[in-house]
């Protein structure tokens, strides 16, 4: 259960420092909207990091929607270049909540032996 925890803590502050520097590069509003937008759907991905260990499941679907919710961000500020600065964040985000799903859970096989 380490790994998705370290995937996503480094996912999440990837994105928030990428979107950090989105944020004090931007030229329009529409690229401060979508580093805002990235900053928030980042610390979902470091809370989804943070439970990865107790709600095995619930964490998955945290980080596999916020790596999704930010690449849906790129679009609103007209370039995919974006893209490229984001990857990183969505490749460990996406990966962890892919960890999360593969972990077998131990609680229910607990709760029959009883």
């Amino acid at each position: 259960m380490k790994k998705p925890f370290i995937l996503g803590i480094i996912g999440g502050f990837l994105g928030l420092a990428t979107a950090l520097f989105v944020i004090l590069s931007a030229s329009s509003n529409e690229m401060i909207l979508s580093g805002v937008q990235a900053a928030l759907f980042s610390s979902l991905g470091l809370m989804g990091a943070a439970i990865a260990k107790k709600e095995t499941k619930f964490a998955g679907y945290m980080l596999i929607t916020s790596a999704v919710f930010i690449t849906l961000t790129v679009p609103i500020a007209n370039t995919l270049n974006f893209l490229y600065l984001y990857l990183p964040t969505v490749a460990c985000l996406g990966a962890a909540g892919t960890l999360c799903f593969m972990e077998p859970e131990t609680g229910a096989d607990e709760i029959e032996d009883l």
